[in-house]
């Protein structure tokens, strides 16, 4: 009896009108992704509470209108991490101190800004700056409540995640999205937009599925 190697097998294969309705599919869902996704991570979900977390990367555009906010917020938590090499803030040793005296220069009352200093870290840098925020709302005396995280751009919903991971169940988390100045209208037109929004989705499905506290 002869020993068989191969076998013929019958195979369906797409006809050019098949290739053609999933080309058109794919670009379907390609366009759909491209003018929601920006929407998706620049979330905009804020709570009803008085305390505001201010990320330390935020710029001074932001600061100014903070600054100006009178019965919005009693509370301006200043979060950051400490300053790279290089970068020109003599005297300053975290960006949550920086932040803090930026917003009482442009007339915030100093008894409502609080310094939230975080460590030096290379890895889960939004996560460690949430524990600091956490850890210092503690030592004044707040065990749970309410908090609003000022963000710039699609940074949002990945920020308001990994505070919720570090707040857990006693605090509700949301959010305050500031416009990115980097780039403006249709995020796929700039270098800057794109990198912003492929950046952040790949870090948010990361901290989503494989960050685990």
């Amino acid at each position: 009896m002869a020993i068989r190697l191969t076998a013929v097998k019958k195979a369906r294969r797409l006809t050019l009108t098949g290739w053609i309705l999933i080309m058109f599919l794919f670009s379907v869902l390609f366009f759909i992704w491209m003018v929601t996704i920006h929407g998706f991570l620049a979330v905009n979900r804020p709570v009803k509470t008085h305390i505001l977390v201010i990320e330390g990367y935020v710029p001074d555009s932001v600061l100014d209108s903070i600054a100006g906010l009178k019965q919005d917020a009693s509370l301006l938590i200043c979060a950051g991490l400490p300053l790279e090499k290089g970068i020109l803030c003599p005297g300053y040793s975290n960006f949550a101190y920086y932040n803090a005296d930026v917003l009482m220069a442009k007339g915030a009352d100093s008894l409502r800004v609080v310094s939230a200093p975080a460590e030096k870290t290379h890895t889960d840098r939004t996560y460690t700056t949430a524990l600091a925020v956490k850890e210092k709302l503690k030592t004044m005396g707040y065990a749970s409540g309410k908090i609003n995280i000022v963000c710039v751009g699609t940074h949002a919903r990945r920020s308001r995640l990994l505070y919720r991971k570090a707040f857990k169940s006693e605090w509700e988390v949301g959010v305050i999205s500031v416009p990115d100045t980097l780039y403006r209208g249709s995020w796929w037109r700039s270098s800057e937009g794109a990198r912003a929004v492929v950046y952040e989705m790949f870090a948010y499905l990361y901290c989503a599925i494989f960050f685990h506290p």
